[in-house]
This record gives C-alpha cells, sequence and structure tokens, in this order.
C-alpha cells in the first residue's frame, strides 16, 4: 500500500505495509525524523500530523514511533536540517603528494563530516557536514546498539553508507573527478561497527569488549562506497574511538603533555604526559544532543544556540535565525548560567519559583532538565579532573584542548560557571573544533601520521571510571552550581 508524505514543500507517497511502524516507513523514506529515545516512545521527539484512513480529515499530532501505517493515511513531518562542524584549529599537514583525490570523514553521532582533498598538494577543495541519519533509530550509542539488536543492524548501516556515498558522488560531480583513490574515516567505536555491519551487541554490555579497534583498509565496493581503497582509523576500547585518536594527533598529542577532551554523549577524553597515554569517557548522556531535554534538539535550524540576561530581559539566538524549535546544547549551557545569574535556581539546582525557566518561543528548561545537565556536566568534568591527576598534569599549567561541535560553540566562561570545565587554567584552556576530521585528513594524506596515529591507539591506557571510588567522590562533589 502506500501513504501520502509531506514535509517543507514538497510531498510525495512511498510504498510500506498495512500495519508497518510510522516512524519506520518515515526513516526508510530518507526523512530525518528525531528519535533519541530509539522508538520506545518516551522522548516524545517523533511528533508527526496525521490525517485520512481512521484518523478522519482532521490532522491530529502523533508519535510516529507508536502509530502504524495504514491505507490512506497523509503524513505532514517537519524535517530536521542542520549540518555540523567543520572548522578546526590551524592544522600543519604533510603530505606524501601521491595522485589522485580523497575525502575524510568524520562520523559524529549526530553529524558526520567531510573533507575532499588533492591528496598530492593536501588542498580541501571542500567541507560538508550534514546530519547523521541513523538519529532517527536514536540520539546515543546506547540507543542504536539496542536497535541493532533488535534486527536493525542493516537498516542503520545502510543509512550512513548511504549518506556517505551521496555526498562522494556530489563531489565528484561538482568537481569533476573520475574516480576518489580513498575515503579515510574515523567516528567512535560504535559508528565504525555499524558501518560495517559487524555486530555492536559486545559494545553495550559488560566486558564492553568491540568485534575490532585496529586499523582497517578494504576496497570501497565492500562498503558500497565509490573509492578505491577506505581506511578506517584505529580505536582504543569499546567507548575511546578513532574519533579521540585522529584528535589526539591533530592536537599534536604525542608531541605535548597535554590533555583533549571531545564534549559530547561520551565524553571521550585523552592524556599525554611524559611519554604515556591514558584515556578514558564519562557517561554524559545525550542531554548535549538534546535527547532528555523536554525542548532539546541537535544543533539544527531554529535550534536556540546563544542565551543572555541584558536588563533583566531574556535574549536568545537561533541557529539561521528563524523561529526557536528547541534548545541545543550551547544554548542549554548558557541557559543554565543565565539561571544562576538570575537566582531561578539555587546552587543544589532547584528552582527557586514554579517548575520552568521560559526562554520565549515556546522554549523552557524544566527541572528534570537542570537534573539531566547537572548529571552530564559533573561526569565531563570529574573525568577531566580524575584523568588529569592519574596522568599526572597540572590543569592550571598544562593545555586542555576542547574538541567538537559543542566545545566549538560553548561560551568558556558559562561552561567554567556551571561546571561542565574546570576553573582553574581557563587561560590554557584552547578550542580546536572539529579536531577528529582534521586529525582523519593529516591520516589520509601522510604515511607518517597514520603511523602517529595507529602508535598512539595501540599504546593508549584506558581507565574504567565506572566504578571509581575517587571519580564518584569528585561526581558527587561538583553536581553543585
Amino acid at each position: 500500500m502506500r501513504i501520502t508524505i509531506r514535509t517543507g514543500e514538497r510531498e510525495f507517497t512511498t510504498e510500506c505495509r498495512a500495519g508497518e511502524n510510522l516512524l519506520a516507513v518515515l526513516q526508510a523514506a530518507g526523512l530525518n525524523i528525531p528519535a533519541g529515545c530509539g522508538g520506545r516512545g518516551t522522548c516524545g521527539k517523533c511528533k508527526v500530523h496525521v490525517c485520512g484512513g481512521s484518523f478522519g480529515e482532521e490532522e491530529r499530532e502523533v508519535l510516529a514511533c507508536k502509530t502504524s501505517a495504514e491505507e490512506g493515511l497523509i503524513v505532514r513531518a517537519g524535517e530536521y536540517v542542520g549540518g555540523g562542524l567543520t572548522e578546526s584549529a590551524e592544522e600543519r599537514v604533510e603530505c606524501d603528494g601521491e595522485e589522485g583525490f580523497g575525502i575524510a570523514v568524520d562520523i559524529g553521532t549526530t553529524t558526520v563530516a567531510y573533507a575532499l582533498c588533492d591528496l598530492k598538494s593536501g588542498k580541501i577543495l571542500k567541507k560538508h557536514a550534514e546530519l547523521n541519519r541513523q538519529a532517527s533509530f536514536g540520539a546515543d550509542v546506547i540507543s542504536r546498539i539496542m536497535s541493532a539488536e533488535a534486527g536493525n543492524g542493516e537498516r542503520l548501516a545502510e543509512a550512513v553508507r548511504g549518506q556517505i556515498a551521496e555526498t562522494a558522488s556530489r563531489f565528484l560531480r561538482e568537481f569533476s573527478i573520475p574516480a576518489l583513490k580513498k575515503i579515510t574515516v574515523c567516528g567512535n567505536t560504535t559508528m565504525l561497527h555499524l558501518l560495517c555491519g559487524e555486530d555492536v551487541s559486545g559494545i553495550g554490555r559488560y566486558p564492553f569488549t568491540p568485534v575490532f579497534t585496529e586499523f582497517r583498509s578494504m576496497p570501497g565496493g565492500e562498503l558500497g562506497l565509490p573509492a578505491g581503497e577506505v581506511q578506517l582509523l584505529p580505536s582504543v576500547s569499546a567507548y575511546v574511538g578513532a574519533d579521540i585518536v585522529a584528535g589526539a594527533v591533530a592536537a599534536g598529542l604525542d608531541r605535548e603533555d597535554a590533555l583533549l577532551v571531545d564534549i559530547g554523549t561520551n565524553g571521550e577524553m585523552l592524556a599525554s604526559a611524559g611519554g604515556k597515554f591514558v584515556c578514558t569517557s564519562t557517561a554524559a548522556g545525550p542531554c548535549f544532543e538534546g535527547a532528555n531535554i523536554e525542548c532539546g534538539t541537535g544543533g539544527v535550524a531554529g535550534a536556540i544556540d546563544s542565551v543572555r540576561l541584558n536588563g533583566g530581559k531574556i535574549e536568545y539566538t537561533t541557529i539561521g535565525g528563524g523561529e526557536p524549535r528547541g534548545i541545543c546544547g550551547a544554548g542549554l549551557v548558557d541557559a543554565l548560567a543565565v539561571m544562576c545569574e538570575s537566582g531561578a535556581i539555587d546552587e543544589t539546582g532547584a528552582f527557586e519559583e514554579g517548575d520552568q525557566f521560559t526562554i520565549g518561543g515556546g522554549v523552557y528548561i524544566s527541572q528534570k532538565d537542570v537534573r539531566n545537565y547537572q548529571l552530564a556536566k559533573s561526569a565531563i568534568c570529574a573525568g577531566i579532573r580524575i584523568l588529569a591527576e592519574r596522568a599526572g598534569l597540572n590543569l592550571a599549567e598544562r593545555t586542555l584542548y576542547i574538541a567538537g561541535g559543542l566545545g566549538f560553540y560553548l561560551d568558556g566562561e558559562n561552561a567554567r560557571r556551571t561546571g561542565l570545565l574546570p576553573a582553574e587554567g581557563a587561560e590554557h584552556q584552547r578550542v580546536i573544533g572539529n579536531a577528529a576530521l582534521a586529525g582523519t585528513r593529516m591520516c589520509m594524506l601522510s604515511r607518517a601520521a597514520l603511523e602517529r596515529a595507529i602508535k598512539l591507539a595501540a599504546e593508549t591506557e584506558y581507565i574504567d571510571l565506572s566504578a571509581d571510588a575517587e571519580f564518584m567522590d569528585a561526581y558527587i562533589e561538583n553536581m553543585n552550581f
């Protein structure tokens, strides 16, 4: 049977089975519908409007994940549109000078970023970023692991392979390039497994054992990608992936005593001291991607990305300048700082009056949102402190590199005010943007850089903080504002 889908200015029909889950139908049709909970009906982010069939002529708002497709159904869905961060600190790139063209790809949980390069000169011809199409299967890696175990592994693989192939083909047409010599990929360990169609169940449960962490090279045809070779950069462990390894290469952590943190769902971080490398990850949850924030969203068009108090009035900006449709991670940090400054919440995070803080345009922060932020920010900051201590780094003297999309747009003062970043050593905290993409490009252009990544991944010791008493103490101490 067929149902009709309306989104933006488009209207089209798609084939499906009667009774098929509507979220799955929309995913299969290529729509980027947010479903942070992975379709369990708990986040409320996959709302669409339906009419026709048993719903009658008047539109009703429903959760796509809890609705079945039926004959005559008309669905009006607001797709999320947006990109991601491709910018990074100035890169010192060595180049082997081989002939041909390649694409560096950073598969993030939320976004996928690309850099098309001339391999001979190292010149970047174009950068691009887009939302990860797997987002409809869950906002974080655990949700996607659960979705894969529920039978969606092939669809998850097809989603990310399809968008990489489409972007690569578009690059080829735009620059009249006959073929790609290589595609070099980084991502967290789960993203790389899903790309390859590998079993992710071992990553999701103790003892958290991935199928592979080593560097992989394969013909592009094996993954349906238009390149002679696909290279997957090495990971360290189940929850410290190739993205942080690539970022460490870009930041030069194998040549400097410093600490790198990528603020996201897993809070991956790696420290270098005296020629030794240690790393960890802290489960911050999908707070910064907006999945467990009532009005939360990713960094998409319409997301509130900054909030400030001006003369007692709340002012905010949105991505793209349009009407607000939610609040993203950078805006959330600002909002919490404003709430602290204005006295809307006390040092424990409790509301002084009422049960929510209104920003504007229907967007607000609830008491539950404050608690989720406290859990996430405390995990990140405590992880940074404990990893620095174990590595023997003094945060007041050594560089703390802050990578990733959230880190790039973060107001550092507000991040420190709310306890997301350590207060000490503020002058040594350096934002470096998408270091993962920068490092992946370096590894694609230079065999020496690739060898650095392989060596760094092999020599890095993983510290499990999940049952660490010192981490738990630091975590609890950092909970208040």
